[in-house]
């Protein structure tokens, strides 16, 4: 009798769901010892249920009932998304590079008179980075636009500007400063590449820029530079490794307790080099921190549906409020698809991070191109 009969003798034929793989992992969790004296091969299990059923993702609001949303466990999800990472295969490539996809609304509102309106604000950022430490930066600007239909009707009333060069611009630190640049593995990125010379702000998509970085590390965690080679080492075994960041962690504002070591494990899931392993062990790590929630199953902004997890952070000694930080992870791929921070000092709604592409790649740095 193979695995895949074995789950089906137990459990009968599993039936669709959001979150398959997760639920078949808790349930053989429970199971008596005496049922499973031969540890299962979860590679093979997944990929047996993978192909014997037919998956349908559903989004389910948290809170909601019925059997389309079978009452399941954060953490079972999160292990999950551990045995689906530990079975990918190492990769390679000539550069490490994340593109991200980032929003905000901006600080202050635009117009003039009583038109006064608020612009959301997007912008790609992408980063290469090589095993010997080399670094390329590259940006581009996608744009402002009126956040709501008020402030579309207000914008309208305001002549339909396509460029603003209003002196709130000028006092805007040029970003949300509720994300510490030091924890950000894009940190010498122009957070704001939509603002041209002279602080003006585009209604029009701008020309994607690049530039070679010089004088940090390729990686950062909690304010630690880290190279290619320490990632690398970084231990395999849960345990081990929240030990190793919470020493990298300690003294750093919030410390292990204050949400900062969450925020350090997450970052290996896809902002750095990490081997299989590792992002199978820094999930299981976030399954058993106290402050990592679950919150149901969630869209990201690209219309991809995940299981979303939250926890709060107090990213910088400037910001005294903590930020609600919040992953969207693909459970059957365990990555992660988008980042987004709510509150924070100096903060206008959420700023969002969308990870379009993050992994090896022989593709040479090059500016930007739109999504």
């Amino acid at each position: 009798m193979d695995e895949l009969e074995r789950v089906r003798e137990l459990y009968g034929e599993p039936q669709a769901d959001p979150f398959l793989k997760a639920r078949v992992f808790e349930r053989l969790e429970a199971e008596p010892r005496r049922r499973r004296r031969r540890r299962l091969s979860w590679t093979l299990t997944v990929t047996g249920l993978a192909t014997a059923v037919a998956v349908t993702v559903a989004v389910v609001v948290p809170g909601t009932t019925g059997s389309q949303a079978p009452a399941i466990s954060g953490r079972s999800v999160l292990l999950a998304a551990a045995t689906r990472a530990e079975a990918d295969p190492a990769t390679t490539g000539a550069y490490w590079r994340v593109r991200k996809l980032h929003r905000r609304t901006h600080p202050e509102p635009l117009g003039s008179g009583e038109n006064r309106y608020r612009v959301v604000e997007s912008w790609l950022t992408e980063q290469w980075a090589t095993r010997d430490g080399r670094i390329w930066a590259g940006s581009r600007t996608l744009g402002a636009r009126p956040e709501s239909e008020a402030d579309t009707e207000a914008w309208r009333r305001d002549g339909s500007p396509t460029e603003w060069t209003d002196a709130a611009l000028s006092q805007d630190p040029s970003r949300n400063p509720s994300r510490d640049p030091s924890q950000d593995p894009s940190r010498d990125l122009p957070r704001d590449p939509s603002r041209g010379e002279g602080g003006a702000l585009s209604a029009s998509p701008g020309e994607g820029l690049l530039r070679a970085v010089t004088g940090r590390a390729a990686f950062s965690m909690a304010g630690h530079d880290m190279t290619f080679e320490q990632i690398r080492e970084l231990p395999a075994d849960p345990a081990a490794l929240k030990d190793r960041v919470s020493g990298m962690v300690r003294g750093v504002r919030g410390g292990p307790d204050g949400g900062v070591l969450a925020d350090a494990l997450s970052g290996l899931l896809w902002s750095k080099p990490s081997s299989p392993e590792v992002r199978a062990a820094a999930y299981r790590a976030l399954a058993e921190l106290p402050n990592v929630r679950y919150l149901g199953t969630a869209t990201d902004e690209r219309g991809r549906k995940g299981a979303a997890f939250s926890f709060s952070v107090r990213t910088s000694p400037t910001v005294p409020a903590p930020v609600q930080r919040t992953l969207v992870i693909d459970v059957a791929s365990s990555r992660v698809l988008s980042s987004t921070d709510t509150g924070g000092s100096g903060a206008v709604g959420d700023e969002v991070e969308v990870v379009l592409e993050a992994g090896w790649t022989d593709d040479k740095p090059a500016p930007p191109a739109l999504p």
